[in-house]
């Protein structure tokens, strides 16, 4: 259990904050923070100096539940081994399964859903939210433009927990990149929601919001989470071709190529169309990469449909990050309640279409591995050890590893000495 440290005016009262899941949940916990900080409240580092903590879970799959339900233990156990100690538990897992009064949750002072800071300032008597104050120390900041999602995947649990999409002003984006920057803890700033390419805002699209943040911030990373295939904004492709400081990089989650599997997915694309979207990344005049993610092992899938997704994956060298995943039976979906528990692929079938999957991202990586090694490249340093390129999300993606310390929030002119999978082995240039 890691707790960060935030300024707080009255250092009698402390708090800490759990981030489990993605960079999502992660832009929440600072808003969670900029709560607790205009309360009056400063993050710890240690569990045992904290008089209040916030536990912000994350119940996506299976997996994600068992982590958090961890994590309520952990944090039960801090709270009872000292009195006068406050526990609030927060995010998608209170989201997605609401309390239905059987118990187990009276231990905790506070229960809110994902993103809810309202309940958190009322809760803390509060009528001031305050900006978002960096959890993660690091000199790479997430900004939300929107929160829920409208797209209804058959497999998704995440309209369940979030709703459907509800657009952030762009006025409000402003002002939170302004605070970020001004914090001098944001020399890469992402953004992120649940359909970063669905966002519009009195006429402007992810694009123009793109283009307006570089135009207002030169010199600090830019880089777009969580591309729908299905709702790429006009002009993006281009717009990352002519802004050095908007990062060439799409993450896409395909989730798959053939097109029956698509449809049973509620995808609302076919492999034509991710085609003709590849064929536009990898046409640029700039050098893109494509981060994405898979599921195999999803009902009717056969296996002339996970040959078409090989075929498709091996064809299309922009991919640099491949991410594949079974498929999870979640309760509440289309997909379960038409073929519940039974709906999952045998265990061993599964396996071995991740491994062949594995293979397919070893040799994507070394196609990848053959175009960077001897060349120069740009590194932001994340640490004194280490630092990402362009094509690699920090934390996320590969690293650049460094032969000496550096200054961290660095941008370096780096050679490329060797590819170890998604790693690169750097030299600074003189």
């Amino acid at each position: 259990m890691t707790l960060h440290p935030l300024i707080r005016r009255n250092p009698s009262s402390t708090a800490g904050i759990i981030t489990l899941g993605c960079p999502k949940n992660e832009a929440d916990s600072e808003a969670f923070a900029g709560c607790l900080a205009a309360a009056g409240y400063r993050l710890v580092d240690a569990p045992a100096m904290a008089d209040l903590l916030l536990v912000n879970t994350c119940a996506f799959i299976a997996p994600a539940v068992e982590e958090s339900l961890d994590a309520m233990m952990e944090a039960l156990e801090w709270k009872g081994a000292a009195s006068g100690r406050k526990l609030v538990l927060a995010g998608c897992l209170p989201g997605r399964f609401a309390d239905d009064g059987s118990g187990g949750l009276e231990d905790f002072d506070l229960v809110i859903g994902p993103a809810d800071t309202a309940g958190l300032m009322a809760f803390l008597s509060s009528d001031e939210c305050g900006i978002p104050i960096q959890v993660e120390q690091g000199v790479h900041r997430y900004l939300k433009i929107a929160e829920g999602c409208s797209n209804r995947c058959a497999y998704c649990t995440i309209p369940i927990i979030r709703g459907p999409m509800i657009p952030r002003s762009s006025a409000d984006i402003f002002a939170d990149a302004e605070a970020m920057v001004a914090s001098g803890s944001a020399a890469e700033i992402g953004l992120v929601a649940q359909d970063t390419g669905a966002w519009r805002w009195d006429g402007m699209n992810a694009t123009g919001l793109l283009s307006e943040l570089a135009r207002r911030y030169p010199g600090i990373w830019l880089r777009l989470y969580y591309l729908h295939p299905a709702h790429i904004p006009d002009g993006l492709v281009e717009l990352m071709e002519n802004e050095p400081f908007i990062m060439p990089y799409f993450e896409l989650p395909i989730q798959h190529a053939a097109d029956t599997v698509l449809s049973r997915m509620g995808r609302n694309y076919r492999q034509s169309d991710l085609e003709s979207l590849f064929r536009r990344i990898e046409g640029a005049g700039r050098r893109m990469a494509v981060r994405t993610t898979v599921i195999t092992g999803y009902p009717g899938e056969t296996e002339a449909d996970f040959q078409t997704l090989l075929r498709f994956l091996e064809r299309h060298r922009s991919i640099r990050t491949l991410c594949a995943f079974p498929y999870w039976p979640e309760e509440g979906t289309r997909e379960f309640e038409a073929t519940g528990i039974a709906g999952a692929a045998d265990p061993s079938l599964v396996q071995s279409r991740l491994a062949a999957l594995g293979e397919v991202s070893d040799r994507l990586l070394e196609g990848w591995a053959g175009l960077l090694e001897g060349a120069e490249i740009d590194v932001l340093t994340d640490s004194e050890e280490q630092g990402h390129s362009i094509w690699d999300a920090p934390g996320v993606d590969g690293a650049c590893l460094l032969p000496e310390p550096c200054t961290p929030g660095t941008v370096l002119r780096c050679i490329v000495e060797e590819c170890t999978g998604a790693d690169m082995v750097v030299r600074p240039l003189p």
